[in-house]
């Protein structure tokens, strides 16, 4: 009497590699530092209201966190844009995760320095 090995009859599923995971997080963080952009936009738009406001109801001149909050959108901007065009193999996770970061940072301190004018 023979006896045979008894097989399952599902295959096994392959674990996902390590450089899935790394492709997969890199494209939601470069999805996330484009959803920055419309943050920015949105922020940005904020921030000129504040402007306008300040221009109107104070004495009419921009003070030098005016000049802070605006800077800080140009450099929230070029954070976004290196964490969302760097080719994967230029960058690792952790600095692409950190130029999102300071994105979303940088756009809220722009609203905040121009609060305080």
């Amino acid at each position: 009497m023979t006896t045979t090995p008894a097989t399952s009859a599902t295959p096994a599923t392959p674990a996902p590699s390590v450089a899935d995971d790394i492709a997969r997080t890199t494209r939601h963080l470069r999805l996330t530092a484009l959803g920055g952009f419309a943050v920015l936009l949105a922020l940005f738009a904020f921030t000129v209201v504040l402007v306008l406001g300040d221009a109107i109801d104070g004495d009419g001149a921009a003070g030098a966190f005016t000049d802070a909050a605006l800077w800080t959108f140009r450099v929230a901007a070029v954070s976004g844009l290196v964490a969302l065009a760097v080719p994967r193999n230029l960058m690792a996770t952790t600095p692409r995760r950190a130029f999102v970061i300071a994105q979303y940072a940088l756009g809220i301190t722009g609203v905040v320095l121009q609060l305080m004018d």
